[in-house]
């Protein structure tokens, strides 16, 4: 008795074993679309972050067709582990093509976030097609706290009319909407929605992320944290690297500006000193030659000067004069300072016209 009991324990264990691969990951999405012509056509799309609004047909995974009831059903394995943002919906007019319509009287749509390990259920629900729905993903649900909670602010904001005023208003549902993601949003695609609805305003991104860098660096990494580098984190990555573009292009160009406009100032500067040295060059006293007249030389300097002006050498004027290469370097120096000039040529000038005795 003992044994069967435990083959029937081991038996049971077995197929436990056996069935937990076969309940793990199975997704369902099933409801009805409350239509009066049967067996339209229901698509499932995946979304990129930002097209809650937008519809194109590389969007669409899966189609299947209602019954004559109006239900529809999909399900099986192979949507994503990870929370993604999908989209359900169908063409109320098949000739248009695909359209996504959201009025007062009708509703084609539903964007919800989901994985291969929910069921949603949409019950029948009039005109608006998928208008009420029942998903057991828990950050869905956040996500309509959010939506809930941009909705209000929005509303708030609708009845402004002045420009400034408009324009303040998006700023401070920018602020508010960040605020709220930093305190409430734990799922990095909950945080990513909110970056999108901030960026689908009017709203000065580049400006805010200059200012605010560690709130998107933030999202960068809990994106990264949860998908790994692909899908969102992709996606999210190459919009803040065009922002971070901009802004390193910006700083940039400002630098070459500033480099060209330094130059120019050094260049500028440059010849304000060169004609500010001219200038008081051109204002030095220059030694009249009265007062060249009134120098007393003496009679060795006489000499050497007249020989310099017939242009001989030092060592041509030691020869003449009896004296050493050094004693004539000597006298030379002294002339100099007492005449004021630098070199030969100029000593030459400044006394060609000088009277000998």
């Amino acid at each position: 008795m003992l044994k069967e009991r435990t083959i029937r324990i081991l038996f049971l264990v077995i197929l436990i074993g056996f069935s937990i691969p076969i309940c793990y990951g199975q997704y369902k999405i099933s409801g009805y679309i409350d239509d009066e012509h049967k067996n339209k056509t229901v698509y499932l799309s995946l979304l990129k972050y930002d097209e809650e609004t937008m519809i194109t047909e590389n969007q669409i995974l899966f189609s299947t067709q209602t019954d004559n009831t109006g239900y529809f059903e999909f399900k099986g394995q192979l949507l994503s582990e990870k929370d993604k943002l999908y989209r359900i919906h169908s063409n109320i007019n098949t000739i248009k093509g695909l359209q996504l319509v959201r009025d007062n009287e009708k509703k084609n749509y539903h964007n919800f976030i989901f994985s291969n390990r929910d069921t949603i259920y949409f019950p029948k629900s009039g005109a608006n097609w998928f208008g009420q729905s029942q998903n057991s993903n828990v950050t869905d649900q956040e996500w309509r706290k959010l939506k809930s909670f941009e909705e209000q602010l929005e509303k708030n904001n609708a009845q402004i009319k002045n420009k400034e005023a408009q324009q303040q208003a998006i700023n401070d549902f920018a602020e508010k909407v960040k605020f709220y993601s930093e305190k409430n949003l734990k799922h990095p695609l909950l945080k990513l929605l909110a970056f999108s609805d901030i960026k689908r305003n009017d709203f000065n991104l580049k400006n805010d992320f200059e200012k605010n860098e560690p709130f998107y660096d933030a999202i960068s990494n809990s994106l990264k944290n949860y998908y790994g580098e692909t899908s969102y984190y992709i996606q999210y990555q190459d919009e803040i690297s065009k922002i971070s573009n901009v802004i390193l292009q910006q700083k940039y160009t400002f630098q070459k500006k500033l480099n060209y406009a330094l130059a120019l100032l050094v260049f500028i500067l440059g010849l304000i000193s060169v004609f500010q040295f001219r200038k008081l060059k051109a204002l030095k006293p220059q030694k009249t030659i009265a007062e060249i007249s009134n120098l007393t030389l003496t009679n060795q300097e006489e000499k050497i000067t007249k020989l310099i002006l017939e242009d001989k050498s030092n060592k041509e004027i030691a020869d003449a004069l009896f004296i050493s290469l050094s004693t004539v370097k000597t006298h030379i120096r002294n002339l100099y300072a007492k005449l004021d000039v630098a070199n030969r040529h100029e000593l030459a000038s400044k006394l060609k016209n000088h009277p000998w005795d």
